[in-house]
Order: structure tokens, then sequence, then C-alpha cells
């Protein structure tokens, strides 16, 4: 990955991602497209999907941007961030706001372990999930690290993230309402247990541990105690 104060920049499967995460968006996208200008041998003809993070972007940020792009002959076909904002202005321009998911077949990756108990059974993952990772199991899943942006994780059982959650996390999908997702930081793309999808979550200010379940048939999210068993 380069880094060039305020961007960031990755090789993927689908072309490039590029994180402009933290700035001022003016001064983030002057920053880009001066980049593109000066390797334009490098940027030519390339497709890029664009993490901002939690920026709110209008239709009109967005379209100036994507447009400005197209002049130096670069694509934008996605965009990434945990604004909702800015996913609903995106799609409504035709974008992109997810990269496809890249499964992990988790028992073949030396980093990963099977962790066993008397019970029940999980899966640990010691590792951030990048954009465009997806673990799958029928155990719960416990990931070390952060959950970002365009990253999957699907459990029949619990999920445990012992980090940001910022992707998707969908649990109990073999209809175990009963099944929970805990993280010591939830602000997801996506939240679902079984077929209960969570609203988007809107947060600001600091955060902590958090646990969402369903009771009652409700959506429910709640400081992570222990004392409750959950």
């Amino acid at each position: 990955m380069e880094n060039n104060g305020l961007i960031q920049i990755k090789g993927i499967r689908e072309g490039l991602l590029i994180s402009a995460e933290n700035g001022a968006w003016d001064d983030r996208a002057a920053e880009l497209l001066i980049m593109v200008k000066q390797r334009e041998s490098f940027f030519k003809g390339a497709r890029v999907c664009l993490d901002v993070s939690e920026t709110p972007l209008r239709v009109k940020q967005i379209t100036q941007l994507r447009d400005q792009l197209s002049d130096l002959d670069v694509t934008l076909w996605a965009i990434l961030s945990t604004s909702e904002t800015t996913e609903n202005n995106a799609r409504v321009l035709g974008l992109e706001t997810a990269l496809p998911v890249k499964k992990e077949t988790i028992e073949s990756k030396e980093s990963n372990e099977r962790v066993e108990s008397t019970a029940e059974k999980a899966v640990l993952v010691n590792k951030t999930l990048r954009a465009g990772y997806k673990v799958e199991s029928l155990d719960h899943v416990i990931i070390v690290g952060d959950v970002n942006p365009g990253a999957e994780i699907v459990s029949a059982g619990n999920i445990i993230v012992w980090g940001k959650l910022k992707g998707s996390a969908i649990a109990g999908v073999q209809g175990n309402m009963k099944s929970t997702i805990c993280a010591l930081e939830l602000r997801p793309t996506q939240l679902r247990i079984g077929e209960k999808v969570f609203p988007p979550q809107q947060k600001k200010g600091k955060t902590f541990p958090e646990v969402a379940y369903i009771e009652n048939d409700d959506c429910k999210i709640e400081l992570w105690n222990k004392e409750k068993g959950r």
C-alpha cells in the first residue's frame, strides 16, 4: 500500500482501492486529483474504489469528483462509507457501495485457529478483515481485529469482534434468533440476526462496547455487559 498524506492506495482484484478517510473533504479530493495528474501513466485507465470512512458526501460532491477523474481517464465505480448519506447518494448515482466479497477458507489459513470447547465450537480469526474478505462458518466467529467496510462475517452462531465492526455482520443464518453480535465499536454497514435486519446506526462521539440481539421480535442494541450473559 502506498501512503501519500491524506491518501492511501492499495491494489485489489477490481483495480485500485483508494482510502481518503481523514481531513477536510475538499483537501482530500484535491490531493487525490493532484496525485492522479502527477502519475498519469500509473492511473490511466484505472478503475477506482474510494473509501471515505464516515464522511457524508452530497450527490454534487460525488458527481464532481467522478467527472474530474473521468476527465483524467480514471473510472470511479464504487464508494465505501459508513455514512448512510454517502451510501444512499452513491447508489443514486449508480455506484457500488461494497466490494465483491472474497470467501476466505478458514480451515486452510495458517493464521486462523479453530477453538473448541466441551459444548460449542468457534472460529478465531486473529487479524483485521479488509474490504473484499468474507468469513463464513456454521460455528461462532471471533475476530481479534477490526472488520472494515466491504468485509463480511456470516455465522450460524454468535459473532464477537474484539475491535471495530464497520463491515457487514450476519449471525444466526440458520434461524437461531438467540444469536448475538458484539463489538468494541459497533458501526456496521449491515447488521442482521436471522431474518431481522437492524436499522442503520448513526453514532457520533465516544463509543462503548455494545451487543446486538433480538428480544420479543425487536432489534435491540445495548452496552456489552457480561453480567447479563450477553
